[in-house]
């Protein structure tokens, strides 16, 4: 082969591992996007979502590493990895988008088996996935010498491509091409590779990387059992630290900023760039490193500082960032992706940085043996994403709901020295182990001896309010506060960053409308479902009208039953009426799972750029109809506020397209969608 033609060679795999990885996070994106609709936009389900898709990409990334290290023909197993990528894919969109629906909705499947099934679905694709990086490293790294830089740079472009990926699904392509294009566009990428190299036939000739019996490995090229120890515990470690604090800084930017899709999806992307960064970072220096355990080592050290300074960063974000913007915060495109973008580079990309470094210098540390180079990749890969795992389960589900968020923090930032006491137990000098261990003690008495610290929306901080009701849940932060101004009685509710209900006129007028509008529009109703709980002031104006015989009520975000006691004089203590079920779930899943039929269905989400998009939808307004009796109607709240006129007329026409016979009524900020059946 001519220098010319493996010059071209190593081009055309860096291309190649640059746009999976661009189609993986497309994938990633749309997958959590659709499931949101069949499974529930719940934390749940999304963290059930990631965890599955990151079990099989660690599981794909060991086996796959493994069957590299004895194939000849490293490009066909590499095309069949991406083809096949393109068709699950292809196969998931259909299903998620057709088959599960129908699931629901013809045979009254349970949830458990709607999630098993999506489950694998994801895990399925998520484990071709995984052994990309592994086949990769196989085709490009020959020697010792550049071991470092070629690992880097590979780590570099699949997680370059990955960050484009989830910028351009997230910004453009969803909203220009829609869901199904989007994933189309993505699946024709992958099969173009996968013909690509099978055509080629390129990266074929590779040899066999030899087992230990068949060619002996120089002393040299191997790793001791205590340095492999370290590579596993350092990666799995670093991992389970970055992927944990993910979940607690989205956490807190919802409490802080404007929740929406474009937000979320930008932090998302900068984790992702971080990781990024931190390889090209490694491809450029690596080499250079003459003691990569030492340097590990520094690296989760680093990264525990870099978290703990990112906590007090967040406590004081408010000050630090959004008030010195003052009246720019008015500004749409300030409001929602200039102050996550500082905020993320203040707190999110550092730690990311170093998480990036770390990668490709565990895969070194571990075995610098460029012949069991994607086995050993493999190997790290997995237990990476093993880290990947339980990070984001542990937070989501015990640190933030029993800690808060702070402690969340300062848990992680110890449970990652804990790491780094292990890793330093069996060395001689002892002195950075006790360092180490000081530091976690420390750690493990300031979370369990601090008290509680409270992450309040930042309008709580220039307001004078007391705080009457305040507690972390895995679906929400929440906030009930009173006014201070004597003579004055208005309290407010916020879901993190969301106002709930306030105790105004205008707040009120507005969610008793929903509730009363029917009935004087002439409704003969027995059984009502109802979409949101938030302080139950709806419900209470529809448990007024005592034809009313029962009450399903559908709340996301069920910690709002414990708050509901503080606004009896609007409620009418509606939390203790005979008639009312209430339940914990998404509104939207339970219409598709219920074969149950209402004369009423009333509906008061949030605003439907602050995450409630999914029941403003032309499908979400077709399962209301389905579930009325004949006369039924629904009654849905429509702001008019932080919505351009097409925006509002959108919606409006929405809804008439479903409901031929409806109406808008005005109430002063707010306006209220009738339709009938």
């Amino acid at each position: 082969m001519t220098q010319q033609n493996k010059n071209t060679g190593f081009i055309t795999i860096h291309l190649i591992i640059f746009l999976a990885g661009f189609t993986f996070l497309i994938y990633e994106v749309s997958w959590n996007r659709m499931l949101s609709l069949v499974l529930g936009a719940t934390v749940m389900a999304s963290t059930l979502v990631l965890m599955a898709f990151m079990a099989g990409f660690g599981a794909g990334a060991y086996y796959w590493g493994k069957q590299a290290s004895v194939t000849g023909k490293t490009g066909r197993l590499l095309a069949f990895l991406i083809g096949g990528t393109g068709i699950t894919s292809l196969l998931n969109y259909f299903v998620i988008r057709l088959f599960l629906p129908e699931l629901y909705a013809v045979y009254a499947v349970p949830d458990s088996v709607i999630f098993l099934i999506a489950l694998l679905l994801l895990s399925g694709s998520a484990f071709l996935m995984g052994g990309v990086i592994p086949l990769v490293s196989k085709i490009v790294i020959h020697s010792k010498e550049h071991f470092s830089s070629d690992l880097g740079g590979i780590y570099a472009l699949e997680t370059l491509g990955s960050t484009l990926g989830g910028l351009s699904a997230g910004f453009l392509l969803l909203g220009t091409l829609g869901q199904r294009n989007t994933v189309f566009l993505a699946v024709a990428i992958n099969i173009l590779l996968a013909v690509w190299l099978l055509i080629s036939k390129r990266y074929n000739t590779e040899k066999i990387e030899f087992t230990k019996k068949e060619s002996p490995i120089p002393d040299e090229a191997l790793s001791s059992r205590s340095d492999r120890r370290t590579a596993i515990i350092a990666t799995l470690a670093s991992g389970f630290f970055v992927l944990g604090l993910q979940v607690v800084w989205i956490r807190f930017f919802r409490i802080y900023l404007t929740n929406t899709s474009y937000t979320f999806a930008l932090i998302t992307s900068l984790v992702i760039f971080g990781l990024f960064a931190g390889s090209w970072i490694y491809k450029r220096r690596g080499d250079a490193i003459k003691k990569p355990v030492k340097t590990l080592t520094w690296a989760l050290l680093l990264m525990v500082l870099l978290g703990l300074a990112g906590a007090f960063v967040l406590v004081k974000l408010p000050e630090l960032v959004m008030f010195p913007l003052g009246r720019l915060n008015e500004i749409p495109a300030v409001r929602i992706l200039l102050i996550p973008a500082i905020a993320s580079l203040l707190v999110v990309l550092p730690p990311a940085i170093v998480s990036g470094f770390s990668f490709p210098l565990a895969c070194r540390v571990y075995s610098p043996d460029s012949r069991k180079v994607s086995k050993n990749v493999g190997l790290i890969l997995m237990y990476n994403t093993i880290g990947s795992v339980a990070g984001p389960f542990l937070s989501a589900f015990m640190l933030i709901p029993l800690l808060g968020v702070v402690k969340a923090i300062l848990l992680l930032s110890a449970l990652l020295l804990l790491a780094l006491v292990i890793i330093k137990g069996k060395e001689e000098n002892k002195r950075k182990r006790n360092v180490f261990t000081v530091g976690l003690l420390g750690l493990l008495v300031l979370t369990f001896l601090l008290g509680e610290i409270k992450i309040l929306p930042p309008s709580f901080k220039k307001l004078d309010r007391e705080i009457l009701y305040y507690r972390e849940t895995v679906e929400g932060t929440l906030v009930v506060a009173q006014e201070k101004n004597p003579g004055t009685f208005i309290r407010v509710s916020y879901v993190n960053n969301s106002a709930v209900i306030g105790s105004t006129y205008d707040a009120v007028k507005a969610v008793k409308m929903i509730g009363h509008l029917p009935f004087f529009a002439g409704l003969e109703c027995e059984n009502v479902l109802v979409v949101g709980f938030g302080m139950g002031v709806t419900t209470s104006a529809i448990a007024a009208h005592p034809e009313v015989e029962h009450i399903d009520c559908v709340e996301i975000v069920p910690g709002l039953k414990e708050a509901a006691p503080f606004y009896k004089e609007l409620n009418n203590d509606v939390i203790n009426d005979p008639r009312l079920n209430l339940m914990a779930g998404d509104g939207r899943h339970f219409l598709q799972k219920t074969s149950k039929t209402y004369d009423l269905i009333s509906c008061d989400p949030t605003h439907p750029v602050l995450g409630s998009g999914n029941l403003y939808t032309k499908e979400y307004f077709e399962l209301c109809k389905a579930h009325l009796n004949d006369g039924g109607m629904v009654s849905q709240y429509l702001p008019l506020h932080k919505l351009r006129l097409n925006d509002l007329l959108g919606l409006i026409k929405t809804f008439q397209s479903v409901f031929p016979y409806a109406t808008v009524w005005l109430g002063q900020y707010h306006a209220i969608l009738l339709g009938s059946r």
